[in-house]
């Protein structure tokens, strides 16, 4: 990160300015599939579901309504240890791409929250850290090559477009329908054969959150609550780009910046949202809970550098990186008192990170909107059981689907530029979750652990509550 972060200032000393937009197609951004799920190791276990029942200090962050529950001070934290795998287009033929996975990984075992919550009558005051996204890893993406040989085993993905004259037009076509095309005409260029060039990506992305969180339980069985929360966000995000016979390309950098007149001061960005939430009791076994959390907005310009311009570097844009808005409702029942089931939609605005998304091939930039992320609504459940025994243990499992969400090319196909951006960015793929769980609890002491899997994603947590 260090060397990250050199490199980077020298590029801003060839900064211009700057063109207004959002995102980028950088390829180091290709197949994330960003996770903003909620703080604590009790929730994870349970699947993420947890805004009806928002019981305990990580409420802050996920229901801040829920602090009203807390009528002693507490102080909680909570570490993580998670792996993350991007998925890059290696190979194949379009539309049948072959993707891989390249893994990323948090700071070994680092504190992902930590909190202070005082009652105070009917109302409940709380502070809190939160580190929601930490993210590492890169990848490269070249063709295969037999050591002993040095034959091509597995190539880089392409595709084929008719053409008139050597000048491709129409739609994609297969390899089979373009050998015919070829046969028919007579003519072995009737058909163009398209493949996207080699690079190397590398990525390193992290947003932590300092939040104050206050609840006012206005009636004993509705409560409200509202969080400001200040974000620090830091990214730096880098592709090399190379022609087929493995000469350097373009250099392409987005990076976290303050704009400052006319220069760009490369480091650390920061914003101020709000959340706000609510709970509701109707029965004693029974609650409710809903949340709105707005997403923060930070200054990512993109750095841009190829052989026209002898690698000497722009800044072409002024990109942003746009946290999600998160909305959800959740629902608690206890059917008997060693037992809870709880159940989360929570809606995603993934579309944020695809607002006004600039292209850093020249020839996309004519188009609208051609990149986008689906906005999606995941569905959690989970349950926790509690054993009466000498030292109070808790069994937790649970489960949630995540819908795919990772920014995708939405534009037209007739042009090699158009299908390059699409083997970049396709759709993404949607994940089964599967948790577990569990904790003891002691009268003044309280240690939780979960764990949450699947395909490409895998995290564990253990989280510590001491109460006074």
């Amino acid at each position: 990160m260090n060397f990250m972060r050199k490199f980077l200032v020298v590029l801003a000393a060839f900064a211009a300015l700057p063109l207004a937009a959002q995102n980028v197609d950088i390829e180091a951004l290709s197949g994330l599939q960003f996770n903003f799920g909620n703080p604590g190791a009790r929730s994870l276990g349970m699947g993420g579901a947890f805004l009806g029942l928002a019981d305990d200090a990580s409420a802050a962050e996920a229901n801040p309504a829920g602090l009203t529950i807390l009528r002693k001070p507490e102080v909680s934290v909570e570490v993580r240890n998670y792996l993350e795998q991007q998925l890059f287009s290696t190979s194949g033929t379009f539309p049948n791409i072959q993707r891989t996975p390249f893994t990323h990984y948090s700071d070994r075992v680092v504190i992902s929250f930590a909190s202070a919550v005082f009652p105070i009558k009917k109302f409940t005051l709380g502070a809190y850290y939160h580190e929601p996204l930490n993210n590492k890893g890169g990848g490269v993406v070249a063709p295969v090559t037999d050591q002993f040989t040095g034959r091509v085993t597995t190539p880089l993905p392409n595709f084929y477009l008719p053409a008139t004259n050597r000048v491709p037009s129409g739609d994609p076509i297969t390899l089979a329908e373009c050998q015919a095309l070829r046969t028919q005409r007579n003519d072995p260029f009737a058909c163009l054969e398209f493949r996207i060039n080699p690079f190397v990506s590398a990525l390193d992305v992290r947003e932590r959150t300092f939040g104050l969180a206050g609840a006012w339980q206005i009636h004993p069985k509705f409560s409200i609550g509202a969080t400001v929360r200040h974000h620090r966000f830091e990214e730096a995000a880098f592709t090399s780009r190379y022609t087929q016979q493995f000469a350097l390309d373009a250099i392409i950098v987005q990076a976290t910046a303050k704009t400052n007149g006319g220069n760009v001061d490369i480091g650390e960005v920061s914003d101020t949202t709000f959340a706000a939430g609510f709970k509701w009791t109707p029965l004693d076994k029974l609650s409710i809970g809903g949340v709105y959390k707005q997403g923060p907005q930070f200054e990512a310009p993109l750095f841009f550098a190829n052989t026209a311009s002898q690698f000497q570097f722009n800044n072409v844009a002024s990109t942003k990186f746009h946290v999600p808005d998160i909305m959800g409702l959740g629902v608690s029942y206890r059917p008997i008192p060693v037992l809870t089931i709880n159940a989360d939609a929570v809606r995603v605005k993934y579309s944020n990170l695809a607002d006004d998304f600039v292209a850093s091939v020249a020839d996309v930039r004519d188009l609208e909107d051609p990149f986008g992320a689906n906005d999606v609504t995941e569905l959690h459940a989970g349950a926790e059981y509690f054993f009466p025994t000498k030292i109070p243990f808790a069994l937790r499992g649970g489960f949630w689907r995540d819908p795919a969400h990772s920014i995708e090319w939405q534009g037209p196909l007739n042009r090699p530029d158009y299908i390059a951006e699409a083997l970049l960015y396709p759709k993404g793929e949607s994940q089964n979750h599967w948790a577990v769980g569990g904790g003891f609890a002691w009268p003044r002491f309280q240690i939780d652990f979960g764990y949450d899997s699947s395909p490409h994603y895998k995290v564990g947590s253990l989280s510590m509550v001491t109460r006074f």
